[in-house]
């Protein structure tokens, strides 16, 4: 039988990450993990939902954990002394309770159960383990990563952020946030086979325009009366945003995820600064590929 390789995170914060290995089935409830068979270096939970992860301050040789099987069931006592006869007993054993309580479901009523504590069950989880360089596993909320794992890892998920790998979804993430901008009139994925983002602002002129707009009759003729209105500018901006965020490990693809969201909403952001009314909005320099027309306001 093939073994699978063991690993050990290292985090950015210097300590090392360890997921354990659980026996099926579990002995009982985890009290407690250490490193090196040391109880007195003690491993931290991660508190990771995919877990069980734990982290300690070295590169360790092995991980032993301790579990603390439920108590044991050694006989049943009789709860009400009123009741001790010939069919009721004082005591029961496990056998007799078991015999009993098929023929008659009163037993339940009349007796308490008697337990006493197993010993403990330790587990050693030997190394060596391989180092990887990853953060903590992401949350299973978090940013999906599509992980490009070898083949003897494709049966431990529980790895694969520190492997390469993309997050997917950067375009229609932004498109999302863009929507919710000040100023944003459109916003499409990919418009007209054209890769990327394409966005349509109206702007105000850094001195305010107005005009007069009559308002029209019930045939569409326009009346003698009408309002103010202000004129905007219409900018379309197109950004060669990517479909997914790529990187050696999904901690390294997340910190670039961050920054390219903060770098294409600020481009949005500085597309939506008035127009200039001395030269009519023509003389705009814009960043990236960006366009303009006056309009009036709707």
């Amino acid at each position: 039988m093939t073994t699978l390789p063991r690993y050990a995170l290292r985090l950015p914060d210097g300590r090392w990450a360890y997921h354990l290995t659980e026996p099926t089935p579990r002995p009982g409830t985890r009290s407690a993990v250490y490193a090196d068979g040391n109880p007195d270096q003690p491993l931290t939970a991660l508190g990771n939902p995919q877990g069980p992860w734990y982290a300690a301050d070295h590169l360790a040789t092995k991980l032993t954990a301790v579990y603390q099987p439920p108590p044991e069931t050694i006989g049943f006592k009789l709860s009400d002394p009123a009741a001790l006869s010939q069919r009721y007993p004082d005591r029961l054993t496990p056998e007799e309770w078991s015999e009993r309580v098929d023929d008659s479901d009163e037993y339940w009523n009349l007796y308490k159960r008697i337990t006493q504590d197993r010993d403990p069950v330790v587990r050693d989880d030997e190394g060596p383990f391989l180092p990887l360089d990853g953060g903590e596993p992401p949350a299973p909320d978090a940013l999906p990563w599509r992980a490009d794992l070898p083949v003897e890892l494709t049966q431990r998920p529980e790895y694969r952020h520190a492997f390469p790998g993309h997050i997917p979804g950067l375009k229609q993430h932004l498109a999302d946030r863009i929507k919710t901008m000040r100023r944003v009139q459109y916003c499409f994925v990919d418009y007209q086979q054209t890769p990327g983002i394409h966005v349509t602002l109206r702007v105000p002129y850094d001195q305010p325009r107005t005009e007069f707009k009559a308002n029209t009759g019930r045939r569409g003729q326009p009346l003698k009366s009408g309002r103010t209105v202000q004129v905007l500018v219409t900018r379309t901006v197109d950004l060669p945003v990517p479909a997914a965020v790529y990187g050696p490990n999904y901690q390294t693809a997340l910190e670039d995820w961050e920054r390219q969201v903060a770098f294409w909403l600020a481009q949005v952001k500085e597309a939506t600064v008035a127009a200039c009314s001395a030269c009519d909005g023509k003389g705009y320099v814009p960043h990236g590929a960006l366009e303009h027309s006056a309009a009036p306001a709707k």
